[in-house]
């Protein structure tokens, strides 16, 4: 009778506990991307097939590393004098404008070449200083993560990578696409 006494309420939060559970399946595909469809010093642009875009909600979770060579802008050095500013640049800067920006952009293209817009991100590594810079190696890194509802539009994911900058050495982009349903 006493094992009966304990074994009851535990029986009891057991079967409570499952019937407010809910059951939840995500299907979905990770691609690491290392051809890009256009490749050149300031831009990379990946094109990815989606597969099964029936009208329900897609997930987009995307990641870019991306490592290169800032550049220095010439330098632009402003005065007010008479009521207004004037600018003008300097043959040997004594200012350093350091410029490392970069921007992703995310896109479902439909066949007819409509667009759907999933999401855009940007970071910089940009340095105004007086010291001179030696190393103009940087780096960012750049997320996007929304869901959206193409209305079965959605036939290639075209990812647009493009910066501010010298040169773009290398891009480490991962994307994963998924549902749940």
């Amino acid at each position: 009778m006493k094992f009966l006494k304990y074994m009851l309420p535990a029986l009891a939060l057991l079967f409570v506990n499952q019937s407010f559970a809910e059951v939840v399946f995500i299907s979905g595909v990770k691609h690491s991307v290392t051809e890009y469809s256009h490749s050149s010093d300031t831009q990379r642009v990946a094109d990815i097939d989606i597969l099964g875009d029936e009208g329900q909600e897609i997930t987009f979770d995307i990641t870019a590393i991306v490592s290169g060579l800032g550049r220095l802008n010439p330098d632009v050095i402003c005065r007010y004098t008479y009521g207004r500013d004037n600018c003008y640049t300097r043959n040997h800067p004594r200012i350093f404008d350091f410029v490392y920006d970069v921007r992703v952009t995310a896109n479902c293209v439909a066949k007819d070449g409509s667009r759907t817009a999933i999401g855009a991100d940007r970071d910089n590594k940009n340095v105004y200083t007086s010291v001179p810079i030696s190393d103009f190696r940087s780096e960012v890194v750049l997320t996007i993560d929304n869901a959206s509802i193409s209305g079965e539009k959605c036939e290639t994911l075209t990812i647009d990578i493009q910066g501010d900058l010298d040169v773009i050495n290398d891009v480490d982009l991962k994307v994963f696409t998924y549902e749940k349903f």
